[in-house]
Parts: structure tokens; sequence; C-alpha cells
């Protein structure tokens, strides 16, 4: 669509000028340069042309109305009391915790999608692994002597184990 055309070196020195001809400004160089150059008098004749469309598409914005303008004063009102106000100073935090509080849900449901679809599976051990600790390697609590002589019993080896 776009062609890339080479501008040859003795009219690079009056590009930056054809707009400001474009416009009306009178150039006695550039008027000379231009009767000798068919390259710079096209290239002038699309600017002219595509400035007369984009005038010709161009519409002018209405004018706003009423409500427009009693509705931004009302909303720089209510920025200006809610700057004022003494609790103005958390709505930075406020904001600041709230971007926290998403970012670590974020974090915590990429965490589980990946525990859950990447994970390796574990399948259930049936046999008992040495690094497991069972009732038998505490030590138990003594039973209840059932009578005195039980307790006499138990003082006489302590004292010849020793």
């Amino acid at each position: 669509m776009f062609q890339e055309f080479k501008t040859p070196m003795r009219c690079r020195k009056f590009e930056a000028r054809l707009a400001d001809y474009a416009n009306g400004c009178a150039d006695g160089e550039l008027n000379e340069h231009l009767n000798g150059c068919v390259s710079c008098r096209e290239t002038l004749s699309d600017a002219r042309l595509a400035g007369s469309l984009l005038r010709q598409a161009w519409e002018p914005a209405a004018e706003p109305g009423g409500a427009f303008s009693s509705r931004v004063m009302a909303r720089i009102r209510e920025e200006k009391r809610r700057s004022e106000s003494p609790m103005s100073f958390w709505n930075p935090l406020e904001f600041l915790a709230s971007r926290m509080a998403l970012t670590a849900a974020t974090l915590l449901l990429a965490l589980s999608a990946y525990l859950v679809g990447f994970a390796p599976h574990r399948a259930p051990s049936l046999a008992v692994s040495g690094t497991e600790l069972r009732a038998t390697d505490f030590p138990q609590v003594p039973q209840d002597p059932e009578s005195n002589e039980d307790v006499l019993v138990s003082l006489s080896e302590r004292t010849y184990e020793r």
C-alpha cells in the first residue's frame, strides 16, 4: 500500500520547509526548487490533499451542557472534602492492603492449581517405614501396683540394679 521513497540528496534540505510552504509561508528558494523538482511538487500536492481531506472530515465537538459542568464541579468538591478529612491518611494504606490481598489470593490460586495438576501423586504406603514412630517407641507409664508387696519388690529391684 505504502511505497518507500528515497529522497534525493538535493531535496533533503527542503523537506522540513515543505510543511510551512503548504501552510502559506513564502520561501523563494523552495519555490525555485519546486519549479525544477517533480518529486517535491508531488509531495507538496499530496500534503495539501491530505490536509484538505482531514479538514473536511473533522467535525467540531459540541459544547458541553450545563449538567456536565455541574457534575465536574460536584466531583471536585467531593475530592477536596475527601482529601481534607482525617481519614484520608489511611487511603493509600487501604489501597496497598487491597493490592497485597489480591496478590496473595492470586498466588494461592496459582500454587493450588500447580499442586493439583503437576505434583506427583503418592500411593498409600502399606508397609511401615523406619521413620514413622509407633506407640512402643515411647516409654510406657508404669502400672499402679496392686498391693504393698509389689511396691516393695519394685523398690528392691531399683536398689539392686544400681
